[in-house]
C-alpha cells in the first residue's frame, strides 16, 4: 500500500519519474515499485546496453553538478564497477520542459525534447553483512527545481527498492547533507573522526531503512528524540576524543541538529560507555 507522502513528495511525482539503472537480469531481486512509486519500463536502464550510454553520461553530469565544487565527483567506470552492476542506480528524472534553462543548458538539451533527464540519485552499494548497504551518492538538483526535500525522498525510496534493512554511510560534519541522513534516525556513530577517509572530519553513521522507517520519512514526520549526554565541538581534538571513546567500545548516536554556539559548531551527541 502506497505511504501517504507529504506535500513536498507528492509535489515532487507531479514533476518527476522514478528510474533504476542495473542489469535487467538483475532487476528480479529489486522492488520495482518501492513505496509504490512504479518503476515504468522505458526508465529501466540497462548499463550492459549501448541504448544506455546518454542517460547514463547524464548521470555523470549530475554528480558533477552535485559533488564537482567538492572535488568528490566520479569518475564513470566507478560508477559501473562499484554500483551500476553489484548494486543499482536509482533516482528521479524530469523532462527538459520542467527544469530551468541553466538545468537545460548543463544536459544540452532543448525544452521540446521529450526525453528524461536525471534530476536527484542515490547510490548504495551492499557490504558483506546481509542487509546492510553503505551509501555512497545522495546527489539532487532539487533546489532548482523548486522540489523541497527531493534528496530525502530519493534516498527513502532507493532504499526500498534495495529492500535494505539498514544503511552505513560516511557523511562531513559541516556538509549539508548531514541534515538529510538525520531524518532516517537516530543516527548511530561509527566513527566521529576517519582518517581513513581523505576528509577526516568524516563521522560513519549507521541507521534502519526497516518499512516503518522509511514510512516515517515520506510522511514528513521527524525522527525520535533521544536524550543528550553531551555537546562535542566539530574541531579535531575533540573528535578525535569521542573517537578514542567509540574505540574503547562506548556507543553513540547523533541527538539532533548541530548548533553554532559560543565555542563554534556543535553536535548534541548521545553517549552511553562500554568497554
Amino acid at each position: 500500500m502506497t505511504p501517504p507522502f507529504c506535500e513536498a513528495y507528492r509535489a515532487a511525482l507531479q514533476v518527476c519519474r522514478p528510474f533504476v539503472v542495473a542489469p535487467a537480469e538483475h532487476l528480479e531481486h529489486l522492488d520495482l515499485d518501492p513505496l509504490g512509486v512504479k518503476i515504468d519500463k522505458a526508465l529501466r536502464l540497462d548499463p550492459t546496453r549501448l541504448s544506455s550510454q546518454l542517460f547514463l553520461s547524464w548521470i555523470e553530469r549530475l554528480d558533477a553538478f552535485t559533488f564537482g565544487p567538492q572535488a568528490m565527483a566520479m569518475p564513470r567506470w566507478v560508477f559501473y564497477d562499484c554500483a551500476e552492476w553489484p548494486s543499482a542506480l536509482f533516482g528521479l528524472a524530469a523532462r527538459p520542459s520542467a527544469v530551468s534553462p541553466a538545468v537545460r543548458e548543463r544536459f544540452e538539451v532543448a525544452s521540446r525534447d521529450r526525453v528524461w533527464v536525471p534530476v536527484s540519485l542515490h547510490v548504495a552499494i551492499p557490504t558483506v553483512a546481509p542487509g546492510e548497504f553503505f551509501e555512497h551518492n545522495v546527489g539532487s538538483l532539487g533546489g532548482e527545481l523548486g522540489l523541497r526535500g527531493l534528496g530525502t525522498f530519493t534516498k527513502a525510496l532507493g532504499c526500498a527498492l534495495l529492500r535494505a534493512s539498514r544503511l552505513v554511510g560516511a557523511a562531513q560534519w559541516t556538509g549539508k547533507a548531514l541534515g538529510m541522513h538525520r531524518r532516517f534516525g537516530p543516527l548511530e556513530l561509527r566513527t566521529a573522526f576517519t582518517p581513513a577517509h581523505s576528509y577526516p572530519r568524516t563521522l560513519t553513521y549507521r541507521h534502519a531503512t526497516d518499512p516503518a522507517t522509511l514510512r516515517r520519512v515520506v510522511e514528513g514526520r521527524e525522527p525520535p528524540d533521544l536524550a543528550l549526554t553531551t555537546w562535542v565541538r566539530i574541531e579535531d581534538q575533540a573528535l578525535r576524543r569521542l573517537q578514542r571513546r567509540l574505540e574503547r567500545g562506548a556507543r553513540s548516536w547523533l541527538a539532533g541538529p548541530l548548533k553554532e554556539g559560543p565555542q563554534g559548531l556543535c553536535a548534541p551527541v548521545r553517549l552511553e560507555p562500554g568497554g
